[in-house]
């Protein structure tokens, strides 16, 4: 093996294990155009399906475009999908840019389940021109005993150096995500959905950590909550 071809090995070995350790990988691209999709659709009576992904990269195009989505199904008897999406997307040179973050789920069965979590955060300097759309859509159609929610999460974050989040952020992070999702399942009830609302689960946990890591000069936060 000559020393170039080791030298990828080992660096795709170390990236299989930074990713397997959590928390996801900072990455940096040239291009302009962010894609993130997390989607979960069970297909067999009794099973589930679940896909969580995270995404942080730097944008050093003159302009950005970042979508984040979360998709998640419950089409079968019995079935649960659960899809949640982590996007940080730090803004580099780009004096302007779009966001789109969006959660959907829906369920069309009999006691079954949808829930899927969007969270993005997108990290400019002071002077970008960012316009940002944060949505959610939950819909339960012809079924019984079943239940959809999603939640869309979105901060928009200023600060006057090049921050980015540290690997312990990362991770906690992720961690809000899966425990937004897990709240998300448990609720079932009408007070329980009119309770999360008002308190906009999630929400302040990861403001918080977007604070504390990176001390930003304004946070933007925007919060969309559906359930079926």
């Amino acid at each position: 093996m000559t020393i170039h071809r080791r030298l990828e090995a080992t660096l795709l070995i170390a990236s299989l294990l930074a990713s397997a350790a959590g928390g996801g990988l900072l990455t940096s691209r040239k291009g302009q155009d962010f894609d993130l999709v997390a989607s979960a659709n069970p297909t067999a009576a009794g099973s589930s399906d679940t896909d969580r992904t995270a995404s942080f990269d730097r944008a050093r195009g003159k302009r950005v475009q970042a979508d984040a989505v979360a998709t998640a199904s419950a089409t079968c008897d019995g079935c649960k999908g659960k899809a949640t999406a982590v996007q940080v997307i730090y803004v580099n040179k780009a004096r302007k840019g779009t966001a789109d973050n969006t959660a959907n789920a829906w369920s069309s069965c009999s006691g079954c389940g949808a829930t899927s979590v969007s969270i993005q955060v997108i990290v400019t300097r002071p002077g970008v021109k960012l316009s940002a759309q944060n949505r959610a859509l939950a819909v339960n159609a012809g079924c019984q005993g079943c239940s959809s929610a999603a939640v869309a999460v979105q901060l928009v974050v200023v600060t006057s150096k090049h921050r980015a989040f540290s690997r312990h952020a990362r991770d906690e992070l992720a961690a809000l995500a899966k425990q937004l999702e897990a709240q998300l399942g448990a609720t079932r009830t009408k007070a329980a959905r009119t309770a999360a609302a008002r308190d906009k689960i999630g929400l302040a946990g990861i403001e918080a950590v977007v604070r504390d890591d990176l001390k930003p000069t304004s946070v933007q936060p925007r919060f969309a909550l559906k359930t079926g």
